[in-house]
């Protein structure tokens, strides 16, 4: 749990999902259901996923924090509360893993994939606490299969923190049975 009595969840995902496309009205659901229940809802701050949980948040006065990075030309999207400021994309990812109480991981690109290996890896090398991964849909369900391959410890770890759901109610139910 972060060091607050706070509640963070974190969001990973593609920062080219629309609001014309059914995974961003998805992910906006989830960030307001995920606000209703009391968490904070963190993402990278930008558009796409990130915009749309955030977003979603905001419908309930939620509080949203974005992770972003000072010499990238970007600005964080019109929903983020508290802008951190990372100097690099590598503290970057770093921060978003290290701020979360859990993470939540949409369908995405190269980003979301060095943010997944890094979250298990980290925790596979006990550098952190083990967190649970809820995977809103099974898009990356292949992925996960791979890297159980790499060793029975891994595959052991996945099992016990990594959790495949399809619905937005199925995310809350997930956040809610970890008792966080």
């Amino acid at each position: 749990m972060s060091q607050t009595d706070e509640r963070i969840i974190t969001h990973f995902g593609s920062g080219f999902t629309g609001p014309k496309d059914k995974l961003y009205r998805q992910c906006t659901e989830i960030g307001e259901l995920i606000s209703k229940n009391g968490y904070t809802v963190c993402s990278g701050g930008y558009g796409g996923t990130m915009e749309a949980v955030s977003k979603g948040a905001k419908k309930n006065d939620g509080k949203t924090l974005g992770v972003t990075v000072a010499t990238w030309d970007r600005q964080p999207n019109i929903y983020i509360d508290e802008n951190i400021q990372m100097s690099n994309h590598m503290e970057r990812i770093m921060e978003l893993i290290a701020i979360g109480d859990a993470y939540v991981i949409f369908p995405g690109g190269t980003g979301t994939i060095v943010e997944i290996s890094t979250t298990l890896e980290i925790m596979h090398k006990k550098a952190m606490k083990e967190k649970k991964l809820i995977f809103f849909t099974s898009f990356w369900k292949n992925v996960i299969e791979t890297l159980k391959l790499d060793s029975k410890s891994l595959k052991e770890l996945i099992k016990r923190n990594v959790k495949f759901v399809n619905t937005p109610q199925s995310v809350i139910k997930e956040l809610k049975n970890l008792n966080l």
